[in-house]
């Protein structure tokens, strides 16, 4: 068995590096505008929080924050129907899910970045995990390409686009 468990640890050490940033991510691209668009996104949910005691639970409230993303240089937007998304240039932008409990002091939301099927950007899902606790305070990054997983790094990314 301890063979077996040593054959599976280094067959995983080896496949972190699959897991690994995107090295394709660059300050011009597709996957930095939803990063970039993200960003903007839990800032507007971490001023909620700081103001109410709790993040927007519906993107209604967010955009009233003062939060949309960028339309395209000609001011075109994604089109969305419906109040749970609203469009940028070539992604839709949501929240995945929200937890507000003040009484333990965990608070956590997911948003997320969807390409639009006949454009570039198909097939691309970029997804922000924003958690503050008494015991954790962190933002996970993460993105399917064609559904292929990457960690993202949020920094790869400069505000200029």
């Amino acid at each position: 068995m301890h063979s077996l468990s040593v054959v599976v640890g280094l067959s995983f050490s080896w496949a972190l590096p699959a897991l690994a940033e995107n090295p394709s991510v660059n300050s011009g691209s597709l996957e930095c505008e939803a990063i970039r668009e993200l960003k903007a996104l839990v800032e507007t949910q971490q001023s909620i929080l700081a103001q109410n005691n709790a993040y927007a639970v519906n993107l209604t409230d967010v955009l009233a924050a003062g939060y949309l993303p960028a339309a395209c240089p000609d001011g075109s937007r994604v089109r969305v129907s419906g109040s749970d998304v609203v469009g940028g240039c070539h992604f839709t932008y949501g929240l995945v899910s929200v937890v507000n409990n003040p009484r333990t002091g965990d608070f956590a939301f997911e948003a997320v970045a969807l390409g639009v099927a006949g454009t570039p950007s198909a097939g691309l899902e970029v997804y922000i995990t924003r958690i503050v606790s008494r015991y954790h305070d962190f933002i996970e990054s993460y993105m399917f390409n064609k559904g292929v997983y990457s960690d993202v790094d949020l920094n790869a990314c400069s505000q200029a686009g």
